[in-house]
């Protein structure tokens, strides 16, 4: 991806106090808005989580985790229980599909885990696995991105839109985590003492609409927060990330994205739709 000189429009009226929308493609900024300010990311966070995962274990997504009480972690949950046993890939869509903390908490301890024995060190591996977070994002150019643990509520989890949108270039076009927002929902089969059958369903709530092909929220609904960072697939086939921080709700950080959408093909017609064009949908996985 090489960035182009052009200058951004203004994205159309939206909610949202920051915008960045970036053709992934070819690098260019198609719209920006208050886009260098930093904000608190919540759980965007956990799209570093994934790709620090498939960036370093990616070669192991049927290597196992016995779940602990350490990994339980308040807020959003994939359902994880102690003493469950969760393959890498199955915790990958339980962080992606429905934010889960403690599914990016056993990622972080396992892979942390494994990068304090490759250092031949020892100490916390979740903090070990938040420096490589740290470490991944300035590899993707950031410089205001700054990452406290692995699924978003430490506030000092910050970021700009800007650069979610520079990190989302590189991850929603990663062919290891791009099957993780495939399907609406997903079924996983459990192991462990008490084996069982978990199902995912998406709680991105644009995520199978046309040309979707990968979204991440942020949200604190105390704090009226409302985060979105979607990638979507433009007809001409190119991947267009967009970002909306700080919109007024959940309805209307959807509705901002939406409109952004609707608006890039006509501001940029190279986006537009060649004859014959059917977008496709995302639907549930068996």
């Amino acid at each position: 991806m090489h960035a182009r000189a052009e200058t951004p429009l203004v994205p159309p009226k939206v909610t949202a106090a920051s915008v960045f929308v970036l053709n992934a493609d070819t690098g260019q900024t198609l719209y920006a808005k208050n886009a260098d300010k930093s904000y608190h990311i919540l759980s965007l966070t956990k799209l570093v989580t994934g790709y620090v995962l498939v960036q370093r274990r990616g070669g192991q997504p049927a290597d196992t985790v016995r779940i602990e009480q350490a990994h339980l972690r308040p807020g959003s949950t994939a359902g994880l229980r102690k003493d469950d046993v969760w393959t890498l890939q199955d915790l990958l869509y339980g962080a992606m599909l429905v934010s889960g903390n403690d599914a990016s908490v056993a990622i972080a301890d396992h892979v942390g885990a494994a990068l304090l024995a490759e250092d031949g060190k020892q100490g916390d591996p979740i903090k070990r696995f938040v420096q490589e977070m740290g470490t991944a994002a300035k590899s993707l150019g950031t410089k205001q991105t700054k990452f406290a643990d692995p699924y978003g509520l430490a506030p000092s989890n910050v970021s700009t839109a800007r650069e979610i949108g520079r990190m989302g270039g590189t991850i929603f076009r990663d062919a290891r985590l791009l099957p993780a927002w495939q399907c609406t929902e997903r079924r996983l089969k459990i192991g462990g003492p008490k084996p069982r059958t978990v199902t995912l369903k998406s709680t991105i709530e644009i995520l199978g609409e046309p040309g979707i092909v990968a979204g991440k929220t942020g949200s604190h609904a105390g704090k009226s927060v409302y985060n979105l960072a979607t990638g979507w697939r433009a007809p001409n086939g190119q991947t267009i990330v967009i970002v909306v921080l700080a919109s007024t709700s959940n309805a209307a950080r959807y509705k901002d994205t939406r409109a952004i959408i609707a608006a890039l093909p006509q501001d940029f017609p190279e986006l537009a739709a060649p004859a014959g064009y059917t977008a496709s949908a995302a639907r549930p996985c068996p």
